[in-house]
């Protein structure tokens, strides 16, 4: 079975370090990105954390965010371009930015159907 490859952003967060450690017990999931919104100068189990750019989420399956509603629309605006899924954590957006998380998730529901099947241990 292929394993999951994962983009977590928000990545020095408390919420960021949880799904870290999660993903790296979890032998589905390959953890091949991390982001911040700022340089981080330092790796996290040999990742050396990114900014969310389209680069950082090419080699992913699933971007999962805990981040800022800011961060998080910036986040859904790569995804789309590059077709991934997206698993949001973030709380605290405003009626409008819950309609651009709407808009975005039809765009998003255009393309393929990812197959998943219930083993996430999270």
């Amino acid at each position: 079975m292929k394993k999951i490859k994962l983009a977590i952003t928000g990545c020095m967060g408390r919420m960021g370090h949880q799904l870290i450690k999660s993903a790296k017990i979890d032998k589905n999931f390959k953890l091949v990105s991390l982001t911040e919104n700022k340089v981080i100068n330092k790796k996290i189990f040999g990742i050396k954390p990114g900014l969310n750019t389209l680069n950082a989420f090419k080699k992913t399956n699933v971007i999962i965010d805990f981040t800022v509603p800011e961060c998080t629309l910036e986040i859904l605006k790569i995804a789309v371009k590059q077709k991934k899924r997206v698993v949001i954590g973030t709380t605290g957006f405003t009626k409008k930015e819950e309609d651009l998380i709407k808009k975005f998730s039809k765009k998003n529901s255009d393309f393929k159907s990812w197959k998943y099947e219930s083993r996430c241990k999270f």
